[in-house]
């Protein structure tokens, strides 16, 4: 129950008293009570003679249904016994409770504004109590809260890892693809260049031996041309 609800409930209890101590109800214009410490005769007539038909006791509720043009006597009807009508004097009525009467309902009535109290003061140690235990639990859930995103902020760096770890393998891996497609290029180029330079050498080999060849047959001719012109002094 919350405050708001429990001062609601102290209100509707305590507004019949101040209703009471402030207001006269409307019913006291037909309803009146026998005078404080005394009981009185209800007889048949106005006078002393007539048949007195029942003793009313201090603080009973009556009806009055008429009352004589010198308003010395009133007719009354006893609302706990519609049964019987009689006369009596109307000095001896009074618009309210006797005192005795009302103490005895005020006493009840503030007997049960105690009781009420003290129910509304278990009710709110009860809501206090509650509401320590919900404070507990949303520290409890709080704590947990960031105990999670503690935890998924490390699940999302740990798994940030494996993907740029998974990033850089793959470029690597096309790196080293690139590097090995240079690689067959060169090693192409080399081979070629090898073939190259073995048909230079060759046609550098043959040049020289044929070179050497044709001088040492030129190197002959000039020999012989100079041994015939030394046999043609003789």
């Amino acid at each position: 129950m919350n405050l708001v609800k429990m001062k609601k409930q102290l209100f509707i209890i305590l507004l019949p008293v101040v209703l009471s101590l402030s207001i006269t109800p409307l019913s006291a214009k037909t309803i009146q009570y026998v005078s404080d410490d005394l009981t009185i005769p209800m007889r048949s007539g106005t006078t002393t003679g007539h048949k007195i038909l029942k003793f009313l006791n201090s603080g009973m509720a009556v009806e009055v249904v008429e009352i004589t043009d010198d308003e010395k006597h009133s007719l009354v009807v006893p609302v706990d016994d519609a049964s019987k009508t009689g006369w009596v004097e109307t000095r001896l009525l009074m618009n309210n409770k006797s005192a005795r009467d009302q103490l005895v309902v005020e006493k009840k009535r503030n007997q049960s504004i105690k009781t009420t109290l003290s129910d509304l003061k278990k009710e709110l140690a009860e809501s206090k109590s509650q509401n320590n235990e919900l404070q507990n639990i949303q520290n409890e859930l709080e704590n947990k809260i960031k105990s999670l995103q503690t935890t998924l902020t490390s699940l999302r760096k740990n798994a940030s890892d494996p993907i740029r770890i998974a990033d850089e393998n793959e470029q690597l891996k096309q790196q080293l693809t690139s590097v090995k497609l240079k690689l067959n290029k060169l090693t192409q180029q080399n081979i070629i260049l090898g073939d190259q330079n073995i048909k230079q050498w060759f046609l550098i080999g043959g040049a020289v031996s044929m070179g050497s060849l044709i001088f040492g047959i030129v190197l002959t001719r000039i020999r012989w041309r100079k041994k015939e012109s030394w046999g043609a002094n003789y």
